[in-house]
């Protein structure tokens, strides 16, 4: 008898959530419309909907009849982001996928407008392989595959406000040095959903890079990857774990690519 108690309430907490998810993509539906979307009787939907409006998740219009979501998963949303601590999710992940790939991998976040500023770091520890950007250190937008990762989720505009005063340093024979050539750049990265530096910011050094987003659709940073060898740049095993990822870790923060 407990049993069946217990059973009957997952199904009606299940029932619930499919009618929030409904009214998420359809915004409005009215009694009749939820009925025949989801299957539920008619004396279980009343039950379920009475219940969701009290608890003010959901709203009924008087005059159209029609419910929709009010502003309460919002606000639980909210809170959850504000407990949230996303580094540990990010710090896992650079762990799994520098011991996965045998690659350095980093989070860095953007800093003065031009610079990145790397805040995580993760060595594979059976590789001796060192670079030179480390925690607290902080580099060029546009010489690295995580700053032109993060510059792809501006307009062009944005990026030429920024760039349009700046003379562009050397930091190899490779690096950027001029606003056009960085704005074809970024087209790829857009295109590609992630971006590549081949030795620009450092000779010996490839990166790959893609922006993490979060529930704002703005980026919070961006992951990259570093390696000796211009295979990272190449071979699709490398980008493909970075976007898995990526995909992951921003679908955990809310946004949904």
């Amino acid at each position: 008898m407990e049993k069946n108690l217990k059973d009957d309430n997952v199904v009606v907490l299940d029932r619930a959530f499919d009618i929030l998810e409904l009214l998420s993509e359809k915004d409005k539906l009215s009694f009749s419309e939820l009925k025949n979307s989801t299957g539920i009787s008619k004396a279980s939907l009343s039950r379920i909907l009475t219940t969701l409006t009290n608890k003010n998740f959901i709203s009924k219009n008087e005059n159209t009849l029609e419910y929709s979501l009010t502003l309460k998963l919002f606000e639980v949303g909210a809170k959850a982001i504000k407990n949230f601590d996303y580094l540990e999710l990010i710090r896992a992940n650079l762990n799994e996928i520098s011991n996965e790939l045998g690659v350095i991998a980093q989070f860095s976040i953007e800093y003065n407008n031009q610079n990145i500023l790397c805040i995580e770091s993760y060595d594979n520890k059976n590789d001796a392989f060192s670079i030179y950007t480390r925690v607290g250190q902080t580099s060029a937008m546009y010489s690295t595959s995580a700053g032109k990762a993060i510059l792809s989720t501006y307009s062009n505009e944005n990026i030429i406000s920024r760039f349009k005063d700046v003379e562009f340093k050397k930091f190899s024979p490779n690096t950027i040095d001029n606003l056009q050539d960085l704005l074809e750049d970024i087209s790829l990265v857009r295109k590609n959903n992630f971006a590549s530096d081949k030795e620009e910011n450092e000779i010996g050094v490839f990166c790959i890079g893609s922006a993490l987003k979060s529930y704002n659709n703005k980026a919070l940073g961006a992951i990259s990857l570093s390696s000796r060898s211009k295979e990272i740049t190449t071979d699709p095993k490398y980008s493909k774990n970075l976007l898995n990822k990526v995909s992951r870790i921003s679908k955990m923060l809310g946004y949904f690519i």
